[in-house]
């Protein structure tokens, strides 16, 4: 396993549970308990305990794409982990896939997608807010996966793809307009999942999805509740993660055998 070297990100989980990803560089790092000699980790396999000047515990690991999503530089709100396990399973994405993103936001769903396409597969992620593709590009670089991804600064409804995509997600505002085209724009059978976050929307997008020969495979509403399993007090959470958005599933088909 590879040492922890200056310039490398950690993650730091306090006895509390607490966590943060801070850059290894210096001679210290401050935190809310203390601060860390940097050399007590650089040349150390993750996975260590170190202790803080004032002796408290924390245990150095590698980051996770997971860990990063909730700390990523924003300007909307991210898709969280507990919704982009689930798209990412029912889209079938794995190495090798061609997935196209309409609604790259900060780039949350753009690293885990890549993370599983890698090292043949390719994201077309595009946006129409510049500032969102910068800040997705930023992000990107910070956990090396600018490879695998082609960010797009433009409005989907007029981007022309010379490729076929294996699937889709799509986070924008209207999707119910855009749907038509991306249709063209899939291989058939491919997987797609439209994000919307009010109920209201689901009735428009499930319309044009018929209309746009999308069968509706699916829609859910995934809840996430940690529990704290302290001995002799055993119990959920004060604070959940409640509802995030809705996710409606579907497949591309043909009808001209009917």
């Amino acid at each position: 396993m590879d040492v922890f070297k200056e310039g490398d990100d950690v993650l730091l989980v306090s006895s509390r549970g607490k966590r943060r990803i801070v850059k290894i560089q210096g001679e210290r790092i401050h935190t809310h308990k203390g601060y860390l000699v940097t050399s007590d980790i650089i040349g150390k396999n993750p996975g260590i305990i170190v202790r803080t000047h004032v002796g408290e515990e924390m245990l150095a690991l590698r980051p996770s794409i997971a860990d990063y999503i909730p700390k990523l530089t924003r300007r909307t709100q991210v898709i969280y982990p507990k919704d982009i396990g689930y798209v990412v399973l029912s889209l079938g994405v794995s190495s090798g896939s061609m997935v196209l993103e309409a609604g790259t936001g900060s780039g949350a769903a753009t690293m885990v997608i890549a993370s599983l396409v890698k090292p043949n597969g390719r994201v077309f992620s595009c946006d129409i807010n510049e500032e969102s593709i910068e800040i997705a590009r930023r992000n990107l670089e910070r956990v090396g996966l600018t490879n695998y991804v082609e960010l797009i600064h433009g409005d989907i409804k007029s981007i022309d793809f010379k490729v076929l995509f294996d699937a889709a997600i799509i986070d924008i505002p209207d999707p119910w307009n855009t749907l038509r085209k991306i249709v063209g724009f899939l291989k058939t059978s491919a997987r797609i999942c439209i994000v919307v976050p009010t109920m209201n929307q689901l009735e428009k997008v499930y319309r044009a999805m018929l209309e746009a020969n999308i069968a509706h495979l699916e829609t859910v509403e995934i809840m996430l509740r940690r529990i704290r399993p302290f001995e002799g007090r055993v119990r959920p959470e004060s604070i959940m993660i409640g509802h995030t958005a809705y996710l409606m599933i579907g497949a591309k088909i043909i009808r001209e055998n009917i």
